[in-house]
Parts: structure tokens; C-alpha cells; sequence
């Protein structure tokens, strides 16, 4: 945290961890045999979006993490508790 007044920037798009995250995403959409473009139609997004996502060019929040996971079928709580857990492997965080 920064003083009062003073503008704290979160660099996490391009930790590891970030990137772990991005790519276990990434691998599940492909397991479900969908496509960037099929993921982005059933949005309503661009498929430049989930590229820029996949690329590490531009962060997920989470309602847009909520979101993608519904369409990838996967429970988004599940996935953050495996990327906790490998992060705590990686010493990234503690238990």
C-alpha cells in the first residue's frame, strides 16, 4: 500500500502467476473444444478480447472471469483453488 494521496499500480498481468493463470484458462477452454471466437460470440465479445486476454495483453476482472468459465463449463472457484494451490507449490503465496 502506498501513502495517502499517492496512486498504487497493481503489476500482476505480467507476474507468473498471472501467466499460470492465464494459461491453465486457456487449457481448459481448448479441452472444451472451443475456439477464442467461439467463447468471444457466446459473450458478445470481440475474439481480438480473448486474444488479448490469452496474450497477457489486457487483465480479466472477475465478473469477466465469471462470465468466460460459464461458457467454458468450469466452476471458477474450482479454478482459483487450483491456481492457489500451485501457486503456493511456486512459493507465491503462503497456506
Amino acid at each position: 500500500m502506498g501513502r495517502p494521496g499517492q496512486r498504487s499500480t497493481v503489476a500482476s498481468l505480467h507476474t507468473e502467476s498471472y501467466k499460470l493463470f492465464v494459461k491453465m484458462l486457456a487449457a481448459k477452454r481448448e479441452a472444451a473444444g472451443l475456439t477464442q471466437r467461439d467463447v468471444a460470440k457466446a459473450l458478445g465479445w470481440r475474439q481480438s478480447v480473448i486474444a488479448r486476454i490469452e496474450l497477457h495483453d489486457r487483465r480479466l476482472d472477475v465478473i469477466e472471469l465469471v462470465q468466460l468459465a460459464s461458457v467454458i463449463g468450469l466452476d471458477p472457484a474450482k479454478l482459483i483453488r487450483e491456481l492457489r494451490a500451485l501457486m503456493i507449490k511456486r512459493g507465491d503465496v503462503t497456506d
